[in-house]
């Protein structure tokens, strides 16, 4: 990378003198000192760049990293939500199917009753019938042969 700091040899000349009263050159031994300043400074400078774009990438990473575990989180809690419904509906579902079979058994065991009343009724009623029958033609046997 290129130095962000460019010195103005121009400025800083003005600015020791405004200050101090003293003229520098360009080619002044002090201006030497001006020279190892600006490229350790650079130095430091590119060293702090680096170290701040290796942050930036670890941060990057981590966030990645981050990221993904709580979407996995997410995703292991939606599955393990989505089967505690499909297995309360799975209850819903056998809770009405016992009690759908309870009510058919029921239902069964009515209609078994009534069919039964009504099969007894029938044979009371049809015997009644033979019996009246029966004793009719005994009554008419009996007046024909007398």
């Amino acid at each position: 990378m290129t130095p962000v700091i460019a010195f103005d040899l121009k400025r800083i000349t003005a600015e020791v003198a405004a200050r101090h009263g003293m003229l520098l050159r360009p080619d002044d031994p002090a201006m030497l000192l001006v020279t190892m300043n600006e490229v350790v400074l650079e130095q430091v400078i590119e060293g702090i760049e680096a170290r701040a774009e290796e942050m930036v990438a670890g941060i990057e990473t981590a966030f990645r990293s981050a990221q993904r575990e709580s979407l996995g989180s997410v995703e292991r809690e939606a599955r393990k939500a989505g089967i505690a419904v499909r297995e309360e509906i799975q209850k819903d579902i056998d809770a009405g199917r016992l009690h759908a079979r309870e009510l058919i058994v029921e239902l069964n065991r009515a209609c078994t009753r009534v069919a039964v009343r009504r099969w007894v009724s029938m044979g009371v009623v049809v015997a009644s019938g033979f019996l009246v029958l029966g004793v009719a033609l005994g009554v008419l046997l009996a007046r024909v042969l007398k």
